[in-house]
């Protein structure tokens, strides 16, 4: 199974405030790369409180590139792959919403959410909060830090089918009702409804 892990933290309430992008690269069920980047954002807002969660501060980033100058860099791990991110409605759109913002062509992708998964996999779960998840799975982490976002929500999807005996996506949708979503090139993001899964 070859999937792309992302997590992005923003300076602001603005979905285009991008300051950090991590992700981690599974390929065959096995992690193969992580890697986070500071990124400068547009605009160049930042709000205490988002500060204090994601541990990025102005003086951070100010010279940093802003997400246009990396995209070359990005895009292959994002075009025409599968995205995986926790709470995913908020990841996917703020990299629309950043690539809209600059211009650049938003490409093909899928992706799936592992809030959604893990509250279908695992109910009885007090939460389904990125930290609680990685708790009750075993994962060790460093919470809003995109790289280790990236890196726990790539582990957390990995149990979810190794405990449920799951080799594909195409199973994961029927296992669990869902659907991938899916984002198109001059479309953006296009809405599936769920499915009802089949009840023995």
């Amino acid at each position: 199974m070859n999937f792309t892990a992302i997590d992005f933290e923003t300076a602001s309430k603005e979905r285009t405030s991008v300051c950090s992008l991590g992700w981690c690269v599974v390929e065959n069920g096995i992690i193969t790369e992580r890697k986070e980047i500071l990124i400068k954002p547009d605009p160049f807002d930042f709000n205490e409180y988002n500060s204090k969660i994601n541990g990025i501060y102005p003086e951070m980033v100010w010279d940093k590139p802003t997400f246009d100058k990396y995209w070359d860099d990005i895009r292959p791990y994002i075009e025409n792959q599968m995205v995986i991110a926790h709470n995913a409605s908020f990841d996917v759109h703020v990299l629309c919403s950043t690539l809209d913002h600059f211009g650049i062509e938003i490409p093909d992708f899928t992706y799936l959410c592992t809030v959604i998964l893990s509250q279908k996999a695992y109910p009885d779960l007090p939460s389904h909060k990125l930290n609680n998840l990685a708790e009750a799975l075993g994962i060790d982490f460093n919470h809003h830090r995109a790289y280790d976002d990236a890196y726990a929500c790539a582990k957390a999807f990995l149990r979810i089918c190794e405990d449920y005996n799951l080799d594909g996506f195409d199973d994961v949708e029927e296992c669990f009702g869902v659907r991938c979503g899916i984002v198109q090139k001059g479309v953006g993001i296009v809405s599936r409804k769920n499915k009802k899964v089949k009840k023995n």
